[in-house]
């Protein structure tokens, strides 16, 4: 269970510059590290992968490319969350005194669902909620996150199905190369989204960018 004595220095920071959070029309600028590297390393790889599914290779290998086009996609998002998630602990623990930094990191990352599990809504949810931020009502503030979550439960799904060697295929349409794609469309929206959220929240709770 996450300590207690973080939750109340953290409730403690918030009542005194939650208040101070932004109008809404200054968005995040800075993008954090772990946003880079899915930019700049993750969406390289998995586009790699896309192209190598593209081109056609021999039928008998068509739908395993496929299948391991949608695990590595969904574990490349769930890298990024769990990196967001890490870079985000780290801007509050280095305010902490020192005595408190290990105790407040140790609570931080005990048994986070993106250590070992999908990065579900519900995972994104119960991690960086430890934080006072409410990711799901940041999230639903902007429409367009409506279909990105769509996009990511249906991932989920489909990489459930494809790692386990399901039986029966989830509802819709049958996987194909088109579908991945427009997903990795989604995460990444989905990226920039927490990364700006996580942002504002914790530059108006700290007093100072994050990162």
């Amino acid at each position: 269970m996450f300590g207690a004595a973080v939750h109340r220095l953290i409730a403690t920071a918030a009542s005194k510059r939650f208040v101070e959070r932004h109008n809404g029309t200054d968005r995040n600028e800075m993008p954090s590290n772990s946003l880079l590297r899915w930019q700049t390393d993750r969406v390289p790889r998995l586009n790699a992968l896309d192209a190598q599914v593209a081109s056609g290779p021999p039928s008998a290998l068509a739908d395993e490319n496929l299948r391991a086009l949608v695990a590595m996609l969904c574990a490349h998002f769930q890298g990024f969350c769990r990196d967001l998630y890490s870079e985000s602990v780290e801007s509050v623990v280095r305010t902490f005194p020192p005595g408190m930094g290990l105790v407040a990191r140790t609570q931080f990352m005990a048994q986070i669902g993106l250590g070992t599990g999908n990065p579900t809504l519900q995972t994104l949810v119960r991690d960086f909620d430890r934080f006072g931020v409410g990711v799901r009502a940041a999230l639903d503030a902007d429409p367009a996150n409506a279909v990105r979550l769509n996009h990511l439960a249906l991932l989920n799904q489909w990489r459930n199905f494809v790692v386990h060697h399901g039986v029966t295929a989830p509802p819709g349409p049958a996987l194909a190369p088109a579908l991945p794609q427009v997903w990795q469309v989604s995460c990444g929206g989905l990226a920039a989204e927490l990364d700006r959220i996580m942002y504002d929240y914790l530059q108006a709770l700290l007093g100072t960018p994050p990162w």
